[in-house]
């Protein structure tokens, strides 16, 4: 049985809040689309194809920054697509500079796997922490 949108999205929070890093990937599709418009100083941004790329990503921003406060708000979901709000902190680790505001984060579902993640966050404000000067 293939899972809905609601389970999908549900999973991968669940897996992202207690760092089963291993086991994120296998929620995406093979051919996964990850969008993360951002400054090139911070290792996590770009456009990522396919479920090797999206490990690398986890992989880079937990190696990047200490979470210090990470809340989902809502998440919606309208058929294949979840939109989902919230807040966080971050510590960059080489910087020791913190950056905080909202997300937004859209993910497509189908078939059971993740087909597209695309992060809005404040991306001047991550490229600021990440500047060691």
């Amino acid at each position: 049985m293939t899972r809905n949108t609601t389970e999908v999205v549900q999973e991968f929070f669940g897996r992202f809040g207690v760092d089963d890093l291993p086991g994120l990937p296998e929620l995406f599709a093979e051919e996964a689309d990850l969008v993360v418009a951002g400054a090139p100083v911070v290792p996590w941004t770009g456009h990522l194809v396919g479920r090797h790329e999206v490990e690398g990503y986890f992989q880079r921003f937990v190696a990047a920054v200490d979470t210090q406060h990470f809340d989902v708000e809502r998440i919606a979901v309208d058929g294949e697509d979840a939109f989902v709000l919230g807040e966080f902190t971050h510590k960059v680790i080489s910087t020791g500079k913190s950056f905080s505001g909202p997300f937004a984060i859209r993910i497509t579902v189908r078939d059971g796997l993740i087909q597209r993640y695309q992060t809005f966050e404040d991306s001047y404000a991550a490229a600021m922490a990440f500047d060691g000067s």
